[in-house]
């Protein structure tokens, strides 16, 4: 059986340890379900960081995350590069010295973005304020917006920041500020949206991937909508409507009909009770990591209706749910690259430089604010391949110190296009390339309907020199496993593995897995000559042989589930 499919055997409900999911629902609130709780509500937790949430309590938790306001944000990019200070700074300039400083602001601008990817992610990994981390990264996949074609940080940033203060408001709310939004805009064409030759794909992904679904609409259904949005545009960076460019005629918008503008879109929009059914369903698949079942996705979607689209309710319900906690949900969803490299910093302890979390994502498939096309990425079993397990605990060992840059290897079908180091956010991809086109894009609405269905383009394979770049940073991991599990009690090899195990996976190791494991570890311990009598005595020599513990339990399947 090869680890991928091993992987996916995982998944099965029948597989998962009762000893450690069932619990979960006999005995109620207790370390497994406190644990969960982070996983999914946050990105994870040491024994120390779950010890408090279990001390805390469901509730309590919960309530102190939903009620913790957004902090507010210093403003995260440079005078020069925001739309209005670049009008301004061009008007005295002739041709080529425009020409020379428009391309000495494009690299600005995406260090400016790096900069800020960079901070996100810090906040990700410090874990002060987890679930708004979490919806703000779930809003980020599902509103997409991408710098390849955007190609402005400051509305992009702008764009994060307006998800993050939003993330618990109100999905109506929302729709109506993304539909406001300049990145959005201009990333679906309603920039150039007019009276007389209305651009559809606003429209087509307000209805298809925002609000309704597939199926729950026609094409003249878009066709009128597409001019109920006439007129909505941008300039420097801000909201404009251009009312000359508006059509103000009739239009009928699944079954209403007037002199329909585009909030009044979404008002029918968001009154379809197949809005709510869709919500639901993205959230609870995202959330708990497989697809709902009827009856649970209907009693969400009344959750929705029932609160006018309240957001922090449905997070309230569903994290106090029992259901949430039951031995199908815990432990049984893929992590994606961003869960994976910031859930082992956060369970090992350790703060690389935000630059080898990201570079690792993309090096696993997931670049922040450069979704692949406009639904976004694909989420679940679609992170997992031979070569990405084999990333994941090369990336691991990396983390743990006991991997080398020199020796990782590329995987030969990585679907990246570079990597992140002291450099553009697109490795040696041209500052006008555009990798991976979306979906309805100007003028190739061919290549973007191949983007929604699926078949992704050719893409250039990541620069290994970019990974390699990682030593410069300079980063050696801060943390001791030999004091942390002498402390947690550990006196053999069986108490040090399944310590460390409990610390860095969600679901318990089967037994065949343990007794390779302790295997291993006493093999290593023997070859060093190191009698387990003295299993504390020594920590020079135990720590090498604990962190290689560690990178063998992380590379294992059931360290990409949590």
């Amino acid at each position: 059986m090869t680890t991928t499919t091993l992987l996916f055997a995982l998944l099965s409900p029948l597989a998962l340890s009762s000893s450690q999911a069932g619990s979960a629902q006999e005995d109620g609130w207790n370390a497994a379900a406190a644990e969960h709780l982070l996983n999914r509500a946050g990105f994870g937790g040491n024994g120390a960081e779950i010890g408090r949430v279990l001390a805390t309590g469901t509730e309590a938790w919960v309530e102190h995350a939903l009620s913790r306001p957004a902090t507010p944000l210093e403003p995260y990019y440079a005078d020069w590069l925001k739309p209005e200070g670049q009008r301004d700074m061009f008007q005295d300039m002739g041709r080529e010295e425009r020409r020379q400083m428009a391309n000495k602001l494009r690299v600005q601008d995406r260090l400016q973005l790096r900069d800020f990817t960079a901070w996100w992610i810090d906040r990700m990994v410090a874990g002060e304020d987890p679930l708004r981390e979490r919806m703000t990264l779930f809003w980020h996949g599902f509103f997409t917006s991408s710098m390849d074609d955007v190609k402005n940080s400051f509305e992009l940033i702008a764009q994060n920041e307006f998800l993050r203060a939003n993330a618990f408001g109100n999905f109506g709310d929302l729709v109506h500020g993304i539909a406001r939004d300049p990145a959005m805009l201009e990333y679906l064409d309603n920039d150039v949206n007019r009276k007389g030759k209305p651009n559809e794909n606003f429209a087509r992904e307000l209805m298809e991937l925002f609000t309704l679904g597939e199926g729950n609409y026609t094409e003249d259904d878009i066709k009128e909508a597409a001019r109920a949005f006439t007129g909505w545009t941008d300039r420097t960076g801000k909201f404009r409507f251009n009312k000359r460019q508006h059509d103000g005629g009739e239009k009928t918008v699944l079954g209403v009909t007037g002199t329909l503008d585009g909030d009044d879109v979404i008002e029918v929009l968001l009154d379809q009770p197949a809005c709510a059914r869709f919500l639901a369903g993205k959230l609870l698949t995202y959330f708990e990591g497989r697809t709902p079942g009827e009856g649970r996705l209907e009693t969400y979607a009344t959750v929705l209706r029932s609160s006018n689209y309240d957001i922090a309710g449905f997070l309230r319900t569903l994290l106090t749910d029992p259901a949430f906690y039951g031995e199908d949900v815990i432990g049984a969803r893929i992590a994606g690259p961003v869960d994976y490299m910031v859930g082992s910093c956060r369970r090992l302890g350790v703060h690389p430089p935000a630059a080898f979390l990201i570079t690792g994502s993309m090096l696993l498939g997931q670049k922040l604010f450069y979704p692949p096309n406009v639904k976004g990425w694909e989420g679940g079993q679609s992170w997992i391949t031979t070569s990405t397990l084999m990333t994941r605990g090369n990336l691991a060992g990396l983390l743990l110190g006991v991997v080398n840059t020199d020796d990782l290897m590329t995987p030969p079908d990585l679907p990246l296009d570079g990597g992140l180091v002291d450099g553009d956010m697109g490795g040696e991809m041209d500052m006008d390339e555009k990798a991976v086109p979306a979906s309805d894009r100007k003028g190739d609405r061919v290549a973007g309907r191949q983007a929604r269905d699926g078949k992704k383009p050719k893409q250039k394979l990541g620069d290994l020199k970019q990974l390699k770049a990682l030593k410069n940073l300079g980063y050696r991991p801060r943390i001791n496993l030999s004091v942390r599990l002498s402390r947690m009690g550990a006196e053999n090899d069986g108490d040090l593995v399944d310590l460390l195990a409990a610390e860095l996976l969600a679901r318990e190791l089967s037994q065949d897995t343990r007794k390779q494991l302790v295997a291993n570890f006493r093999s290593m311990r023997r070859e060093a000559g190191f009698d387990k009598k003295r299993i504390q005595a020594n920590p020079i020599v135990l720590e090498p042989m604990l962190r290689d513990l560690a990178h063998q339990i992380l590379s294992l399947p059931e360290a990409q589930l949590n």
